[in-house]
């Protein structure tokens, strides 16, 4: 598995995994396609793909925007994991974790979705809005598409809700950072500390920290903390929204120039 193998690598060399994360088909199915390609060079080791949709509960005015241009562009579910399909025409290596609602997948048909989820070349899913009570309509799939279930555990999240959460969980662990939706507050490493311990408690998962991580020196005191991986979401779909690439793949640069800043110097 690519996520596995990905982290295995990272943690030898004692690195942070940077996951990054675009809004698929935002602002156009070519920048998306472009921007993917350009991110493992750039330094990036996951990509988490958001799958365009119309009435997000997680995400924040900016991914949801994001969510609203790729629809009105014709962007569809079959759409997103063409352009998976198309990345991996390039990258057979790079892990991509799918990011979307139970709603597409429902619409989609489950069957059909997960068979094409495998198809397009998918690692990972992270479906929001899928609480462990409800998670037997996807169980029976996993195995065949060969998908890790990636899924969330939140700051108020009690240490007996987060192993019912995780007990199947695999890949990795999400921890949201703060209480609120994505790219409308600045997330705060101390406060997450507590919680990073506390999960390591509880699994062997790598445990990925995102929600508020904006900058370069945010993302390096996450790293400094015990976090296995940094998600930046929100400050790269604003980015992607201005169709600049070399503006994109600067702010990618630097973003994984510090995550790893300690590790670099040592290996220099």
């Amino acid at each position: 598995m690519r996520i596995k193998q990905t982290f295995d690598n990272l943690k030898q060399k004692q690195q942070t995994a940077f996951v990054a994360y675009l809004c698929a088909g935002d602002p156009s199915y070519e920048t998306s396609l472009q921007t993917m390609i350009n991110m493992p060079k750039l330094g990036v080791d996951i990509i988490e793909v958001g799958m365009p949709f119309s009435d997000p509960s997680g995400d924040g005015p900016i991914i949801e925007m994001a969510s609203k241009r790729a629809i009105a562009s014709g962007m569809t579910m079959q759409k997103t994991l063409n352009l998976v399909a198309d990345f991996r025409k390039q990258n057979q290596t790079t892990p991509i974790v799918l990011m979307t609602y139970f709603n597409p997948l429902l619409k989609f048909g489950i069957d059909k979705a997960f068979t094409a989820i495998k198809q397009a070349g998918i690692d990972g899913i992270l479906i929001v809005d899928l609480p462990p009570e409800e998670e037997q309509e996807i169980m029976q799939f996993l195995p065949t598409a060969q998908l890790d279930l990636i899924r969330l555990v939140a700051p108020t999240t009690s240490s007996q809700r987060a192993e019912l959460i995780l007990q199947n969980a695999s890949g990795f662990v999400y921890l949201i950072s703060l209480m609120g939706i994505t790219g409308t507050k600045d997330a705060d490493p101390a406060r997450n500390i507590d919680t990073l311990q506390q999960l390591k408690k509880i699994t062997n998962l790598p445990i990925v920290v995102g929600f508020g991580i904006k900058t370069a020196k945010q993302a390096q005191a996450f790293s400094k903390i015990g976090a296995d991986g940094i998600v930046i979401g929100s400050a790269i779909v604003e980015k992607m929204a201005e169709n600049n690439i070399q503006e994109i793949n600067n702010f990618i640069t630097e973003i994984a120039n510090h995550i790893n800043y300690a590790t670099k110097i040592s290996e220099s």
